[in-house]
């Protein structure tokens, strides 16, 4: 297939590699919930220098989505823009200085408008997607793999240090457990009971909490003999804030990188003072420097998943007319990944 005559794919295309001009994509019109997405058809440009097109195989859905789309998230889009970060697929052709051949399977997030039949990307921002991995896991591993990989080396934690992982058995949080276990953290991941405390053992944690039946600080401090953690990864915010600082030993640090339970706190200076002089910071994409870097923490986090159990579950697969619903479903708390499926049907 020749890339310098290639504009775009069509959903029914895609599957056979003919070149056509055109993609279908779920497309957010104006600020608010997932009533404002609707899906149309649009142009794609011929590629450039660096950029590869790619077949769309499964769409990732993420919290931060939403944020942007209500309009009063610090990161915005001007109004039309494609939703969706995060995806797996196969590269069909490539533009000029482009090493990636075509037909590898890769995933990747931060490329906007993921939610379609296709897309095209920075080659530097794919990662190849190992065959034991289905695209479903590559879509499910990305995004948070980046974000996990990120945090882990926010705060330096030495080998040996305890850490407090809160929503341990969420995407984010198996990933961040395997990551930290990896470099000789000893983990404490919070989870609700049952098999989700399992998952959160199975990612690496040396204790595994019930935040539904247990007194999470007497575990935590029980755990480390009374000191407290040398850092506490929260993706909750307001709900768990105080408690977060009760965990943490002296100098540690609460690293807050989601706000679940809606507006964050103030921070009051006095109180970090009293809680043993400790830190708050707030994660954010500030963190990750460019798609070379992005492109390394994801390709980490998708060599610790062939290793271990790392995905969180599928919570509900959608055919792409139905992506306003798969954001309605995100939106509800679904335990586990909601995935787009261009080319299919929902499940």
């Amino acid at each position: 297939m020749n890339s310098d005559r290639l504009h775009g794919l069509g959903s029914e295309e895609i599957r056979s590699g003919e070149a056509v001009t055109t993609r279908r994509v779920a497309r957010a019109l104006r600020a608010g919930g997932p009533e404002v997405i609707e899906v149309a058809e649009e142009e794609l440009a011929p590629l450039k220098s660096g950029e590869a097109l790619v077949r769309v195989e499964a769409v990732g859905l993420n919290h931060v989505e939403s944020l942007v789309r209500s309009g009063t998230y610090p990161i915005r889009f001007p109004f039309p823009y494609g939703v969706g970060v995060e995806g797996a697929g196969v590269v069909l052709a490539v533009g000029p200085e482009v090493s990636v051949p075509v037909g590898t399977r890769v995933c990747w997030t931060g490329v906007p408008g993921s939610c379609a039949t296709a897309v095209i990307a920075q080659a530097a921002m794919l990662v190849p997607l190992p065959d034991p991995l289905t695209f479903e896991a590559g879509a499910s591993l990305a995004h948070a793999g980046l974000t996990a990989g990120g945090l882990a080396r926010h705060w330096p934690l030495s080998e040996g240090s305890a850490a407090v992982v809160w929503g341990a058995a969420g995407a984010v949080g198996r990933l961040l457990v395997a990551t930290l276990a990896e470099r000789g953290v000893e983990v404490i991941g919070i989870a609700s009971g049952g098999e989700r405390l399992e998952a959160v053992r199975a990612a690496g944690a040396a204790l595994a909490v019930d935040r539904s039946a247990e007194d999470v600080q007497a575990a935590v401090r029980a755990f480390t003999g009374g000191r407290g953690a040398a850092a506490v990864f929260d993706p909750v915010g307001t709900e768990t804030y105080k408690l977060s600082l009760s965990l943490l030993a002296r100098r540690g640090c609460l690293i807050n990188y989601g706000q679940l339970s809606g507006d964050l706190p103030s921070v009051d200076m006095k109180e970090l003072m009293t809680a043993g002089s400790v830190f708050v910071t707030k994660y954010g994409p500030g963190g990750v420097e460019g798609p070379s870097d992005m492109a390394g923490l994801i390709a980490d986090a998708v060599k610790l998943a062939v290793k271990r159990p790392l995905t969180s579950g599928v919570a509900g697969r959608f055919a792409l007319d139905q992506a306003a619903d798969a954001y309605r479903a995100l939106d509800s708390g679904a335990h586990g990944k909601v995935l787009v499926i261009p080319g299919g049907t929902a499940l």
